[in-house]
Order: structure tokens, then C-alpha cells, then sequence
């Protein structure tokens, strides 16, 4: 039984520092980004009952995964209020009308925003773009402000829903 030559083409590593993120809507936070999870993306299974066993089948509907991503706090706290506010004019809250937000019934365009994740070559080119659709925050963290701690800087962490992201070669 003869083997088949099995060998890569590109024998770099991924690394996991390569890579930029921006959120249309968020311009204060990109430089500021330390980390960020490529979300995961799931089949459902379609199940069909038999007298003798239950069979699975690939099934229809695409599950996407929350993005979260971790960022350094800017002095004047920009990123961090910039998400602050789209949570509140989402919610409606005082002062944060939610009707401005919607350009006509039906329409996202103004309470989501797009963004794209780039990751880079270990030669700091860019190789791969995911595009993500209809982004919105659900979740912001405090943080914890000390005068006994060391001179470290403050993080915050926010975590995004969309409908969906497509992923192709730059």
C-alpha cells in the first residue's frame, strides 16, 4: 500500500497576534484591541426517528457564535463610552431614544454596524478577511479602579451578536 506525500505548501504558523478589527460604528477602539475570539459556527443536525434508531442528517440552519472582544481603556474613556451609549440608545433609555436610532420599520441600519476581522501573514500581510453583518453589543464589563494596585491598564471587555460573518482569502 504506497502512502500519498502529504506536504503543506505554506509551513508557517497562525499567530495569534497578527490580526486588526474594526467596527465601523466604533472608531476609538480598534487601536486599542487586545483580543478578540473567532467565533464558532455550527450545523444543526436534523433528526429522523426509525423503529431501530434515530438517523441524523445535516440539517439547515447556521448557529454563529458571540464575539468577544477584550480592549485597553483611552484616557478620556472614548471606546468605552462609544459602546456605552449605543447600549443605552438600543434599550431606549432616558436620554437615548431608540427612534433614532431605526431608519423605517423593519430597518437595522442605524442600531447594527459591520465589521471586519483581518488576519495577517507572519510577514504582517494581510491573508484573511471575515466580514460580519448587523453587529450589535449586548454586553460591556466594568472595571476595577484602585489606588494600591500596580500601574497596569484598565481593560473592558464587550461582547457583540450579528447575523452572520463570510470568510474569504485576501
Amino acid at each position: 500500500m504506497a502512502t500519498l506525500p502529504i506536504e503543506p505548501t505554506n509551513k508557517s504558523f497562525l499567530s495569534n497576534n497578527k490580526f486588526d478589527f474594526v467596527i465601523d460604528r466604533l472608531p476609538n477602539i480598534q487601536f486599542f484591541i487586545q483580543t478578540i475570539n473567532l467565533p464558532t459556527i455550527s450545523l444543526g443536525i436534523a433528526t429522523t426517528p426509525t423503529p431501530f434508531v434515530t438517523v441524523q442528517t445535516p440539517g439547515t440552519i447556521i448557529t454563529f457564535e458571540e464575539i468577544t472582544v477584550s480592549y485597553i481603556i483611552d484616557e478620556d474613556m472614548k471606546s468605552w463610552f462609544e459602546i456605552y451609549d449605543w447600549l443605552h440608545a438600543l434599550a431606549g433609555t432616558e436620554g437615548f431614544p431608540k427612534s433614532t436610532l431605526k431608519n423605517s420599520p423593519g430597518s437595522y441600519e442605524n442600531f447594527t454596524s459591520s465589521a471586519t476581522l483581518i488576519i495577517k501573514t507572519n510577514s504582517n500581510n494581510a491573508n484573511v478577511k471575515l466580514k460580519f453583518f448587523d453587529l450589535f453589543p449586548t454586553n460591556l464589563t466594568g472595571f476595577q479602579l484602585s489606588a494600591t494596585e500596580s500601574h497596569d491598564f484598565i481593560t473592558s471587555t464587550v461582547t457583540f451578536n450579528y447575523t452572520k460573518y463570510e470568510a474569504d482569502y485576501i
